[in-house]
């Protein structure tokens, strides 16, 4: 029996957006859905491991995305129903989550649709952290922890930064004796 074959079909700023995310937010998404992508702008909804965002990207005549607006909303500070879409008045759907507010194109989608795959996704990462763990996923989240741990520690030792002036002085001392013959 033949498997189907799937395809994604992967818009250019994909990659952009991914790009981002990792260098914004430390990390790669885990989904993306284009809310608005014409002309110049490219608006997108994100989900990351613990966190959603709204932004709102313009794309320049180089093809490159620069962010103008974007709201963030973590696991932790959401509660269901806290993400409010609403179309204004002036023709916009204005996403807003406690007093942080975000407003974007209402061409192409309305505003429930939005705020629905928001709460979607932000409720299955809440069910994803309930559910008990299994033996080897609480190893593994234990040694991840142990390894930021000891990255932490690494660099707040005084242990390299000591090296690192004794290391300078020497290279002070042989420029001063270059410079005394």
């Amino acid at each position: 029996m033949m498997g189907r074959l799937s395809l994604i079909i992967m818009h250019p700023h994909s990659m952009a957006i991914e790009v981002w995310c990792e260098e914004t937010w430390g990390e790669r998404p885990v989904r993306i859905s284009d809310w608005a992508n014409h002309d110049e702008i490219v608006q997108v909804l994100i989900r990351l491991s613990s966190s959603v965002l709204i932004a709102d990207f313009l794309l320049d005549s180089d093809g490159k995305l620069d962010i103008q607006q974007h709201l963030h909303i973590p696991l932790e500070t959401w509660n269901p129903g806290s993400i409010q879409g609403l179309r204004t008045s002036e023709g916009k759907t204005r996403f807003q989550h406690r007093r942080h507010s975000i407003y974007l194109s209402s061409e192409l989608r309305v505003p429930e649709w939005g705020a629905a795959l928001l709460e979607e996704w932000l409720m299955n990462m809440r069910s994803a952290m309930n559910r008990p763990k299994d033996r080897t996923q609480r190893i593994n989240e234990i040694k991840r922890m142990k390894l930021s741990v000891e990255r932490n520690l690494e660099s707040a030792s005084l242990d390299k930064v000591e090296r690192e002036r004794v290391a300078l002085d020497a290279q002070l001392d042989r420029i001063n004796e270059r410079l005394a013959n």
